[in-house]
């Protein structure tokens, strides 16, 4: 399962729109752009280097998508959601990807399957071995984390369940590409529960598997619930550029 399998639908077929609809929904999904913000076509276009059609064909699709609203005379704004549906996104994830985790470890996990999770541990241990984290080290860090959660995801066998996983990504700071880089305890909290949850899945233990996802999950709203204030204030100090790839404030899964 590539990277790809979250983004949902893309709005239109030259890879210049699709680019321009990724970066406006990362940036919208890691906060840069806020609740409420207005958007315009005219600085968007700007912002991401392309003329206003691709940008408007973007709005319109996230608007459709439900992470943009519209009203005649006034424009586009991001949709404000509050913590208490982004935790509620949280809650749906922990029980989705807690099945994912549960069908694939009965299942049984292919060589090549584990072999990439080992992979991801083996990075992810690396990232996190000092006593602090290394910027330079916080995209390695993210992109592992959604790879790691994407071939879980893929290795169930329920072919139902990756599209219902990824809409429950689709609010803002709800998405695994969303990372709390600036506590090393965090990051390797989140580490430790992927390498516990990997041992459950090589062993076959379907229950034990979906309950460490459920609670790595879950624990991962509760640090978001706990930081809301300041994830809210800061958010939008992300660079957009960089924002599908780098999430500087956020938690892993």
């Amino acid at each position: 399962m590539t990277d790809e399998t979250f983004t949902g639908a893309q709005p239109v077929s030259s890879s210049l729109g699709q680019a321009v609809y990724a970066k406006l929904r990362q940036s919208i999904l890691s906060g840069y752009y806020r609740p409420g913000q207005r958007l315009t076509e005219i600085a968007l276009a700007e912002e991401v280097q392309a003329s206003r059609t691709p940008v408007v064909n973007a709005l319109k699709a996230l608007t459709e998508q439900g992470l943009v609203r519209y009203e005649t005379h006034r424009g586009y704004w991001v949709r404000e959601f509050d913590l208490g549906e982004v935790l509620q996104a949280y809650d749906i994830r922990a029980s989705l990807e807690g099945l994912a985790c549960r069908q694939a470890a009965e299942k049984g996990v292919a060589r090549q399957t584990l072999e990439a999770l080992d992979e991801c541990i083996r990075i992810g241990r690396q990232i996190t071995r000092g006593p602090e984290l290394v910027p330079q080290e916080h995209a390695a860090y993210q992109q592992m984390n959604v790879r790691f959660h994407n071939a879980i995801i893929e290795a169930c066998g329920n072919r139902l369940l990756p599209e219902f996983i990824r809409k429950s990504h689709e609010l803002p700071l709800a998405s695994d590409r969303v990372v709390m880089w600036k506590s090393v305890e965090i990051v390797r909290r989140s580490h430790d529960d992927h390498v516990r949850v990997l041992d459950a899945i090589r062993n076959r233990q379907g229950a034990r598997a979906e309950m460490l996802m459920r609670e790595h999950i879950y624990e991962a709203g509760q640090v978001i619930a706990r930081h809301w204030p300041e994830l809210r204030a800061r958010a939008h100090l992300t660079d957009p550029a960089r924002a599908r790839i780098d999430t500087t404030h956020g938690e892993t899964r």
